[in-house]
């Protein structure tokens, strides 16, 4: 998937230009509802729309670069909140490591052996995607919340 990745950094403020589409990524391709082995572009768009009704221009092609594309419908993209400063933050609400934009805070466990409460979220939100070993982040780093891309954030360090 290593090359799909590479391409879509190559093509994706294009892709991201067509009308109706509203976001890219990499994944594997979809026949109806059955998920295949094939990797693909993953292009997501408001509405599908007949290859006809759509001028050459603003097409997705089949393949970009060779490997294929797959087109997802995923009706409109709105705002639903806000993000907001939650204290104490609670599963749900934004987060992120301070060198990240935002993910979410996905729940609290507990530690076995101490009992001691720990968030649970992703790999990418909470570290910066380290493997623990590239010093892409470290025990102690700032967790921010909301996350540090999230608008009320932003005000905030410009009021």
């Amino acid at each position: 998937m290593d090359r799909h990745y590479r391409t879509l950094e190559k093509v994706r403020h294009h892709i991201l230009g067509l009308p109706n589409v509203r976001g890219v990524g990499v994944g594997y391709k979809r026949v109806g509802m059955t998920r295949t082995d094939k990797p693909a572009i993953i292009v997501f768009v408001e509405k599908k729309l007949p290859v006809g009704a759509l001028h050459r221009d603003h097409r997705v092609p089949g393949k970009v670069k060779g490997l294929e594309t797959d087109v997802i419908e995923i009706g409109r993209v709105k705002l639903l909140e806000r993000p907001q400063k939650v204290r104490p933050a609670v599963p749900g609400s934004s987060i992120g490591h301070y060198k990240i934009t935002a993910g979410t805070f996905g729940a609290v466990v507990k530690d076995r052996k101490t009992g001691e409460k720990l968030i649970l979220s992703n790999n990418h939100i909470l570290a910066n995607g380290s493997d623990g070993k590239d010093g892409r982040a470290g025990i102690g780093d700032p967790i921010l919340q909301p996350g540090g891309c999230d608008p009320i954030l932003k005000n905030r360090k410009n009021s």
